[in-house]
């Protein structure tokens, strides 16, 4: 709710108790599990594994010539990674966005970069 001066007493009472429930969360993560920083931190660490082992596959994939040799390509990706998928599965790890819903997350995060790149230009 981008206006909020026009919305009803009800609408932003709404608002912000959710400001505030978000805040309340946020505040509990920083105490209880990392700060921001480290939080930082580990979102950079995994963005540069995931593009180093992305790098490897595609360079490696763009040279095979046979099934044999794309499957051959997944190995460094699989081992990076390829656990975490059984983990998820068997709900020994509960990711984020699944909690907040696969197009809840993604729409976050498209609008988050979208008013980035506004600022930007």
């Amino acid at each position: 709710m981008d206006n909020i001066a026009h919305a009803s007493s009800a609408e932003v009472e709404k608002v912000i108790q959710q400001r505030n429930q978000r805040l309340a969360t946020r505040q509990k993560i920083n105490n209880r599990i990392a700060d921001d920083g480290s939080l930082l931190g580990s979102t950079s660490d995994i963005s540069h594994l995931l593009l180093h082992e992305l790098s490897i596959f595609v360079n490696k994939l763009s040279q095979a010539n046979s099934l044999a040799e794309m499957r051959a390509s997944t190995e460094s990706l699989k081992n990076a990674i390829g656990a975490i998928e059984g983990k998820v599965a068997s709900g020994e790890v509960e990711l984020p966005y699944q909690i907040k819903g696969q197009t809840a997350a993604l729409d976050e995060a498209l609008t988050r970069a979208h008013g980035v790149s506004n600022l930007l230009k």
